[in-house]
């Protein structure tokens, strides 16, 4: 039986790289958190796979069936919902990058998170970023908020993050978060707020909120002004679509009223810079 987490390199240490986790599903409104790390593969200098995880046990395929397509061969093949590990070469990265996107499995959460938390330890992440995005109250006139957080006090306080505090059902991405704390590895949460009048994908304006703030704590470079055009034009067509319904027009000037009165004080850019080098140099245990 081949393993479920199947290595393809010898050697997938790195030094102290970041680790980039998003999943489609639940936890990825609009599809913006998967379309972020995709996208810095996509423009990366280079990306060398590193691993894959089986899908076979992890899904219920009447729920998430597979997809038949043709190749450029013009030979049919099947894509099923694997989840792949690559290292990410970007230029004028200070941190080696390690990228990991998928699917959310339906089953065996703490199996599927396990592997995850050997990937990190076998690549020796120095720190664990999941990317995520959550429909809310957030007017698509104003940039589109990310929330940060991490488990361990002294982590938030270096970079300016909350600590969560919800309490009820929770979905991998918790039981990921979960598993790397009680192995020891460094997690960040990171997640935008997409508006729940406007959930559908693509939503370019929440991907770059995600890169850049994700690029604020690590340093790495992610392009994300390559998203201003797109951002721009899809907000003009909700523009178009929220004039034209008075009920619709109120709300989201209602919304923009709670948004403009709301302290949203970051570190800046400097200050998260050095944190991170600090932090880097002397890991949270």
């Amino acid at each position: 039986m081949a393993a479920e987490l199947e290595w393809l390199v010898d050697e997938p240490a790195q030094t102290k790289p970041v680790m980039v986790v998003a999943l489609e599903g639940l936890f990825d409104a609009a599809d913006a958190a998967t379309t972020a790390v995709r996208l810095m593969k996509e423009t990366a200098f280079k990306v060398e796979p590193l691993a894959r995880i089986d899908p076979e046990e992890f899904f219920n395929f009447q729920d998430r069936r597979p997809e038949v397509r043709m190749n450029d061969s013009g030979r049919r093949v099947i894509d099923w919902p694997i989840t792949e590990v690559a290292h990410v070469d970007r230029m004028g990265a200070k941190h080696p990058l390690v990228v990991v996107d998928g699917v959310e499995p339906h089953l065996r959460w703490r199996s599927f998170a396990r592997h995850l938390v050997d990937v990190a330890h076998a690549c020796q992440a120095g720190l664990v970023v999941t990317l995520g995005a959550m429909v809310g109250l957030a007017p698509h006139t104003r940039p589109l908020g990310v929330v940060g957080s991490s488990t361990n006090a002294e982590l938030a306080r270096m970079f300016g993050l909350g600590r969560p505090s919800y309490e009820g059902p929770t979905g991998l991405v918790g039981a990921l978060h979960d598993a790397l704390d009680q192995a020891g590895v460094p997690v960040i949460s990171l997640r935008v707020s997409v508006p729940h009048y406007v959930p559908g994908p693509p939503n370019p304006e929440a991907t770059r909120s995600l890169l850049k703030r994700f690029e604020l704590i690590t340093g790495i470079i992610t392009d994300h002004e390559e998203l201003d055009e797109a951002a721009a034009a899809w907000r003009e067509r909700v523009d178009t679509a929220v004039a034209g319904d008075d009920d619709l027009k109120n709300y989201v000037a209602q919304l923009e009223r709670q948004i403009d009165e709301a302290d949203d004080l970051l570190p800046t850019g400097d200050d998260l810079a050095t944190q991170f080098e600090a932090f880097l140099r002397d890991p949270w245990k």
